[in-house]
């Protein structure tokens, strides 16, 4: 039997370093509860979470604008959870964030995950076309193989990357044309077995050149383009 998740221990206002560090706690102090669990991955929806709040145009707030962690929302065909939401009371979800972490049987399902996730887009960007939709992915840079055979491997987060470089980066024109696309993606590759962990953006940014896929920058990218798509309406500062 597993042992329960340990609670959470840095405080609602830390930055990445600290989300980092909480997330390696909970994967070293108990790895298959880390990887199955969801103390593990919501906190990191809750690190994107507190910086768009922080980025919440005064404006916005008095309007009735929140940030909803697992938020319900319609897609084309059904309500799907949504990981990070900015909902506006009457116009609906303006900016949606999706968010995956997966440490084990890579190579396995990681083809399946990215079918998912490319559904996924089509279905809410057929339904709010004008939304920011965006997506967060984390691999292990090293991971066991299996229970059966635990040889460590490296991750081929070069492949990876280019993977999801290619569903980044909708239009800004013809947005409303394009679907299974997302408008920001960022794709972390962190090495848990350094100490102190470390986030590996050198080698997701030498495998794809010509695109940002770092965490550190994804807020303010989703930010940038929500402006550069809404002049009317200031969501955010």
């Amino acid at each position: 039997m597993s042992t329960p998740e340990p609670l959470p221990v840095f405080s609602p206002g830390d930055g990445l370093s600290a989300t980092l560090a909480e997330m390696d706690r909970l994967y070293k102090a108990d790895r298959d509860n880390a990887i199955r669990g969801q103390h593990f991955i919501k906190t990191l929806h809750g690190f994107v979470a507190r910086q768009l709040r922080d980025r919440l145009h005064p404006a916005a707030m008095r309007a009735g604008v929140r940030v909803v962690e697992e938020a319900s929302v319609f897609g084309s065909h059904k309500a799907k959870d949504v990981d990070v939401a900015v909902i506006h009371p009457t116009s609906g979800p303006l900016v949606l964030v999706g968010a995956r972490s997966q440490m084990s049987s890579i190579g396995n399902n990681v083809l399946n995950y990215y079918q998912d996730i490319v559904g996924e887009a089509v279905s809410l960007e057929e339904r709010y076309p004008m939304t920011v939709h965006s997506y967060v992915y984390l691999h292990p840079r090293r991971f066991t193989r299996s229970k059966s055979n635990d040889s460590v491997v490296e991750t081929d987060y070069a492949r990876y990357a280019k993977m999801y470089r290619a569903i980044t980066g909708r239009d800004d024109v013809l947005y409303k044309n394009v679907s299974g696309v997302y408008d920001q993606f960022a794709y972390l590759v962190v090495d848990f077995e350094a100490d102190p962990i470390q986030l590996c953006d050198d080698l997701v940014a030498a495998a794809v050149p010509d695109v940002d896929l770092s965490i550190r920058t994804f807020v303010d990218r989703v930010v940038e383009t929500y402006q550069r798509r809404n002049i009317w309406f200031d969501l955010f500062v």
